[in-house]
């Protein structure tokens, strides 16, 4: 089986994988994308470099071993886990909140002596308020690549769907600087879905929510 990863950076996709031609062909978008042979820090510089430019789409990394792809990634970022969710109240409005001027879903890092599953409702929970939230099924996972204090991190976001209840009252979290948590309509998605990140559109897609462009 192809191996194929998506990571995010500066709202960009940089594509790993053992099949270039085939993830093309999967997504036609991707015929824009730059493209880099050899798992080695060159190509992954080059990459990096060429999304970091105005008006480019993405970038592909190809090699034929699965192995040497994650490696050079592992050995140029440190790995960070988070989690967060998609929680659908009783009318089935999904919750989005509004930070640093986009529309976004609540997450966070993993705490020390807690699971993932653990992370995603606390997290949900400090960002938004909802007390009563039940855990769902796996969506998928995410990753991102940014720089903090001059270290350099790949974030991988695990995502999970979840209920709760519109009679919980929201309470967008200040600290992480979250203006408003909001319920919205599937609908209603739109507007919201092109504000948001390109990370944040895949995951709703992931949980199979559809929207008008």
């Amino acid at each position: 089986m192809n191996f194929v990863q998506k990571i995010y950076y500066n709202d960009k996709p940089l594509v790993i994988t053992t099949d270039g031609e085939g993830y093309i062909l999967s997504n036609p978008v991707a015929e824009e994308y730059e493209f880099f042979s050899g798992a080695t820090l060159r190509s992954y510089t080059q990459a990096l470099r060429y999304m970091e430019k105005l008006g480019t789409r993405g970038a592909i990394v190809e090699d034929i071993s699965e192995a040497a792809l994650l490696e050079q990634l592992h050995a140029m970022y440190m790995l960070l886990d988070a989690a967060g969710g998609v929680a659908y109240n009783e009318q089935n409005e999904i919750l989005m909140i509004f930070r640093r001027g986009k529309w976004d879903l609540p997450k966070g890092k993993l705490d020390a002596g807690e699971n993932i599953e653990q992370c995603a409702l606390r997290e949900v929970s400090e960002e938004t308020g909802l007390v009563n939230l039940e855990l769902g099924e796996k969506i998928c996972d995410t990753y991102h690549i940014y720089e903090q204090k001059n270290q350099q991190f790949l974030k991988r976001t695990a995502w999970y769907r979840m209920k709760g209840t519109s009679a919980d009252k929201l309470k967008p979290q200040k600290e992480e600087n979250i203006l408003e948590a909001k319920w919205v309509r599937e609908q209603d998605l739109a507007p919201y879905a092109a504000k948001s990140y390109e990370a944040i559109r895949e995951v709703l897609k992931m949980a199979e929510l559809t929207w008008k462009s």
